[in-house]
This record gives C-alpha cells, structure tokens and sequence, in this order.
C-alpha cells in the first residue's frame, strides 16, 4: 500500500528496539545483572534487543501482509482486525518463548522454573499488540490523509473541467451574435459594416488571448468592454448608452473573470426594449468588494431566442473560481448584477 510504504518508522525503530529490548527483562526479572560480567551483559542485552527487533520486524511485516490480503471494505477491516489480534500473540509468544528459553539455558540465572520467561513473552504480547495498534491507527491516519487529497484532487479536476466548459461556451455564442449584428449592417449599412468588422476584430482578439486564463485585471477588462460596447452603438446608435465609473488606478488593483462584463450587457441588450427616444443606459461601477452593472429595466414582451448561457454562465464562473456566487437585484425599474472582485 502506498500509505504504508509513505510511513517512516526508522527513527521509531531505533530508539524503540533498545529500549524494550533493555527494559522488558528487567521489568519481569528475567535477568540479574549482577551475574554477569561487563562483557556478558552487552551479549545478554544484544540478544535481547535481536529478541525485541524480530518481535517488532516480524508484526510489522505481518500486518503488512495481512492488509495487503483483505479487500478494504467494512467486512474486510473486521477480518484485518482478528488476523492481526491473532497474529500477534501466536508470533510474538512463539518466537519470544523460544529465543528466551534458549537464552535461560544459556545463562547464569539460577532461579528454578519458567515464570520469568512466562512473565516476559506476556509482557512482549502485550507490547506487540500495542505496537500494532499504533500503526493501525498510523496506516489509517495516512489513507483517510491519501483518499481526501484524492477527493481534493478530483475535486479541483472536476472544476476545472467544469470551468473550461463553461468558458468554451462563451466563444460560439459571441460569434452568433457578431455574425449576425454583421449580417444586419451589410444589407443595411455597408459602411459601418466594414468599420464593425474592424472593431470586430480588435474585440476577438482579446478573447483569444484571454480565454485560457481564469481572471484578468479589471483594467483590461473594462477596455475590451469599451470596445465591446463600440460594436453596439454602430448598430444601435443613441438608443443605448453606457457609462464606466471606475478609475484606472482602482482598475489595476482588482481581478475579474474574463468577458464576464460582456454578458452582462448583452444580457441588457437581450432583455430590454430601447430606442432613441426611450434609451437603454447601461452604467458600470465598483463598490464595497463588487463591480456593479446596472441597467434601466424595461423588458421585452418577447424576450429574443439565445442559447440561454448569460447569467447562468458567469454565476457557474463565479463559483468555481471564488466559492461566490454574484447578486442580482431586480426592482422592476432597474436591473442590477453585482460582481465579486478578487484584489491582490
């Protein structure tokens, strides 16, 4: 398993073998030190901490094994649980009472009987199942850690799957609108149908070359709207009017997605009824932590066909880049889009 190979236990194992391995026959009075000589001491507690390292090695290696086995599923982590009780107290009581039973006939401990050796396999036990424990909850820390930076991971995919989406869908429905304004000025108004296809141009190239990018300065972004709106008033003349209240040093300060100030006018462009007489005024503005664009309201009876991105489009935006959604206010004499601006 990945978690498991990603745990580092060496500096665990080096103190924690010695210690054990030096404390446990002291505990349980399986060895009097006073018997032995300075040389036979250091062999006695070598063998011990040999003694300590298989025990701990051992069961390691066992719940490796015993994971790697069982699927993980609720039923599984059961089965993972009983092997590993029962995997402990059968290696570690064998391997221990045979190293130490050959230990005692081996030195110079004059104590009749085996309660020392009994006393300390059950001392190893214990400590092996404790041991085991603390790496199963270890092995499960990491793998709860390993499966949400996995969901994390996915998530931010998804996003960003969903974002480029959502930007794709921006460019056939920009040119579907152009072309057909174009298509309009040619039998119209040959003249200025050149002039827009100049515009045009000017206009597309800031979309290609922002397209990829999640956020642009405000700054830029209230340029290409500019220019955006010059496409407008070729066609629509004085019957709509736009005005930008923010300054170019507030401008430089702040981050907006890209062509996000476009929907919204041709959203006031889609919705409303204007004329010369009766103008749509469209005015854009920042205030508090929002760039504002608000439009007189004056619906039309039939609203014209789209592909119905607009609004739904740039909250989708907004969502996925900010965690926030934009506000929209509507007192049936003004319609009002609050956008969330990012500063840095």
């Amino acid at each position: 398993m990945d978690s498991q190979q990603a745990l580092n236990d060496r500096m665990v194992k080096f103190i924690g073998i010695p210690v054990l391995g030096a404390l446990i026959p002291n505990l349980t009075g399986l060895i009097s030190n006073r018997l032995y000589t300075i040389s036979e001491l250091v062999a006695c507690y070598l063998f011990f901490i040999t003694v300590a390292f298989l025990v701990w090695e051992g069961n390691v290696r066992l719940m490796y094994f015993i994971r790697a086995k069982y699927p993980w599923t609720k039923k599984g982590y059961y089965k993972i649980i009983i092997a590993l009780f029962f995997a402990n107290i059968v290696y570690s009581g064998l391997i221990s009472t045979v190293l130490l039973q050959l230990w005692r006939y081996c030195s110079h401990e004059t104590r009749p009987g085996n309660e020392a050796v009994i006393n300390t396999v059950l001392i190893i036990i214990i400590a092996a199942c404790f041991i085991t424990n603390i790496y199963e909850i270890l092995f499960l820390t990491r793998e709860k850690e390993v499966s949400e930076s996995r969901v994390e991971q996915l998530n931010v995919a998804k996003a960003q799957a969903e974002l480029e989406a959502l930007k794709n869908q921006i460019d056939p429905h920009f040119i579907f609108n152009s072309l057909n304004t174009l298509s309009f000025l040619i039998t119209r108004d040959p003249k200025n149908a050149r002039l827009y296809n100049d515009t045009l141009a000017r206009v597309y190239r800031y979309i290609l070359s922002n397209k990829e990018r999640d956020l642009v300065l405000l700054r830029e972004e209230t340029e290409f709207i500019s220019n955006y709106f010059y496409l407008l008033k070729i066609r629509f003349a004085d019957a709509i009017s736009m005005t930008i209240e923010i300054t170019d040093l507030s401008a430089e300060n702040f981050l907006i997605p890209p062509i996000s100030l476009q929907a919204l006018v041709e959203n006031a462009i889609k919705h409303n009824e204007f004329s010369e007489k009766r103008p749509l005024a469209i005015n854009v503005s920042i205030h508090s932590d929002y760039v504002i664009v608000k439009n007189v309201l004056n619906r039309r009876e039939t609203v014209q066909p789209g592909s119905k991105i607009g609004l739904s489009n740039l909250d989708n935006r907004y969502k996925l880049l900010t965690k926030r959604n934009i506000i929209i206010e509507n007192n049936f004499e003004s319609f009002t889009v609050k956008l969330p601006i990012i500063r840095f």
